[in-house]
């Protein structure tokens, strides 16, 4: 029988392996983090972004952030409260996935799409989202 703390590492193991469908790992996602561990370092790092798109006024912080939340549970947990509903990126990668019945963009015959080469370049999180998927997708075809 395992352990209280065995159970623990592991539902943080599995917590790390959390990957949204278009490849950006949710458990270096700040917005995430803020969500579900209540991140207050995460919501300061996010904070000049909350404040650049009037989300939040010029001379509110990390504590203003974690007032929005709930901000984001990962693309596969959307609720009716969550901040962003996968609608940040403006492309809903989650429902293509679902409608082609695959786990991640990685795995579509058509990735990366011209969809999804636009998102990439919108930030160096999503070029990382799009080198694991890339990776993950010659893992499959070897």
């Amino acid at each position: 029988m395992r352990s209280t703390k065995q159970r623990n590492m592991e539902g943080m193991f599995m917590e790390s392996l959390r990957m949204a469908a278009c490849g950006i790992d949710c458990g270096q996602c700040n917005q995430y983090k803020v969500t579900v561990h209540h991140d207050m370092e995460a919501a300061q790092s996010v904070a000049e972004w909350y404040r650049s798109t009037g989300r939040i006024a010029e001379t509110e912080g990390a504590e203003a952030v974690m007032a929005k939340a709930p901000l984001c549970k990962g693309c596969w947990d959307v609720t009716d409260d969550c901040f962003f509903k996968c609608g940040c990126c403006k492309i809903d990668f989650r429902v293509c996935c679902d409608k082609r019945k695959i786990q991640h963009c990685g795995q579509c015959r058509k990735f990366p799409c011209k969809h999804y080469k636009t998102w990439a370049g919108w930030h160096e999180s999503h070029e990382n989202a799009m080198a694991r998927l890339l990776s993950l997708r010659s893992g499959i075809e070897n």
